[in-house]
């Protein structure tokens, strides 16, 4: 049995939103990926990016939407993304196993999938079936925590 997904990585043009942000395109928000990525964030799945292009388009794109404090790690350059996944496992501190990727090109999805066939690869196609998968119907959140001292901030530990 596989661990539950407990962080989504998202290529954002083409998936989370219409075009491509890099090309100046419209960036039209998706309304079935926006729920996916509403409904997996109430269960406490966590969502990150490894994108290609211009990480100050992307991420003024994302500012613009309102989306940028949903992603806890952002990856945004020319390399493979498969590095990009490396490096957001171990900021988020989980094994690869608990990682999932979503992308519309299947030569992207075929390279991670090659690199790390630990990660579970999705279509973009596909994202607001994501939700019904038995990997993504766990919930993680964890319980109530418990009021810090006062003058300490609660800092959850994953």
């Amino acid at each position: 049995m596989r661990p539950a997904v407990r962080c989504l990585v998202w290529e954002l043009d083409e998936t989370l939103w219409d075009g491509v942000v890099h090309d100046r395109t419209d960036a039209a928000l998706r309304d079935s990926a926006l729920r996916t990525l509403t409904k997996l964030s109430e269960r406490g799945v966590l969502h990150a990016v490894a994108a290609r292009g211009d990480r100050a388009c992307t991420l003024r794109t994302l500012y613009r939407h309102g989306l940028y404090e949903m992603f806890s790690a952002v990856e945004v350059g020319w390399g493979r993304k498969s590095a990009a996944i490396v490096r957001i496992a171990g900021t988020l501190g989980f094994g690869l196993d608990a990682l999932a990727f979503l992308d519309p090109e299947p030569v992207e999805r075929a390279e991670v999938s090659r690199a790390l066939p630990m990660v579970r690869c999705y279509a973009a196609r596909n994202v607001d079936m994501l939700p019904l998968l038995p990997e993504f119907r766990h919930d993680l959140r964890p319980g109530p925590l418990p009021t810090p001292p006062l003058g300490f901030a609660r800092v959850p530990a994953f």
